[in-house]
């Protein structure tokens, strides 16, 4: 039994060491020297080694499709993020009821933005430009004694200016 657990232990030596040694050996080979090459207004990598140098070759359409991903981010003026929901209303008069909330909410809660949306077939009053659900239930806290049945909502928000 004793023999049994020796020769557990040495292999266990045995892994540690190799495992510390190759790690060695690994970082010593990751520290190559990284440029970029501009070429035609679009970077391209260069790694310079020791012996040589490697070039990427881009797939044709490649920098197209990298531009067209850009202007689609670019086309949305916003993020993703959270709101405080404090009106949905549809029926007669829904779009009144939606203005005078969203009238009542600036003049209790100047500074913090309000925006009226329609999505078929409600009216909805959502406030705040929040990027997390935190800071929404912060407001939520605020406005629920004067708007019940206020809650939070995920929604497609303004991007902060800071």
């Amino acid at each position: 039994m004793n023999i049994r657990f020796e020769s557990f232990i040495k292999i266990s030596y045995l892994i540690i060491i190799c495992t510390v040694f190759f790690s060695f050996q690994i970082k010593a080979q990751t520290n190559d020297s990284v440029n970029t090459v501009t070429l035609n207004n679009h970077s391209i990598l260069n790694d310079t080694l020791n012996k040589g140098s490697v070039k990427y070759n881009l797939p044709n359409g490649f920098i197209d499709l990298i531009e067209s991903y850009k202007k689609a981010n670019y086309a949305s003026p916003g993020i993703d993020g959270f709101r405080v929901q404090i009106l949905s209303d549809a029926g007669n008069n829904a779009k009144e009821r939606a203005q005078s909330s969203l009238v009542e909410f600036e003049q209790k809660f100047p500074g913090i933005p309000v925006y009226l949306t329609y999505q078929q077939p409600n009216f909805k009053v959502r406030c705040g430009d929040f990027r997390t659900k935190a800071e929404a239930r912060r407001l939520l806290n605020e406005v629920s004694s004067q708007f019940p049945g206020s809650y939070v909502v995920r929604d497609f928000i303004k991007t902060p200016k800071d």
